[in-house]
């Protein structure tokens, strides 16, 4: 399985709603049966130290755990690997436009084993109150 960057909003942040997200591709995969997630990690903390050393040796201090950055630390702690960096991954002065691969293997994984049936559920969710940031963004409607 391929994950694309995901973000928590601001204020739900450091409430453990991007660890909750995580585990809910992990038992995805464990349930149909993948063997593994590769995803592209921004390292969000790298503008802090990119005028004295490289990203490889950034990534590599971040796996030693010699530093800490708020997005790479968190995914190597859920059981990511480094596996390359990727250049111009995306437009952000934060990552120097770098991104990480990363990979996460399975460890339910059974070569052969059919894949459960998914399950799908419905759910109506109630917004208590609209967050303004996230609805000025889309008032134009898209497309414009």
């Amino acid at each position: 399985m391929y994950g694309v960057e995901s973000c928590v909003h601001p204020d739900y942040r450091s409430k453990g709603v991007g660890s909750k997200l995580m585990d809910a591709r992990f038992n995805v995969l464990r349930r149909l049966n993948l063997r593994g997630l590769i995803a592209g990690a921004m390292p969000m903390d790298y503008h802090l130290s990119a005028h004295e050393v490289s990203i490889e040796q950034y990534v590599q201090e971040v796996v030693e755990g010699k530093r800490y950055d708020t997005n790479l630390t968190k995914q190597l702690h859920k059981g990511f690997k480094v596996h390359n960096l990727i250049p111009d991954y995306i437009h952000d002065p934060r990552t120097h436009d770098w991104a990480v691969a990363i990979i996460w293997h399975n460890p339910d994984y059974v070569l052969g084993k059919p894949a459960e049936a998914p399950v799908f559920e419905v759910r109506r969710v109630h917004v208590a109150k609209p967050m303004p940031r996230i609805a000025a963004a889309f008032a134009g409607g898209i497309g414009d």
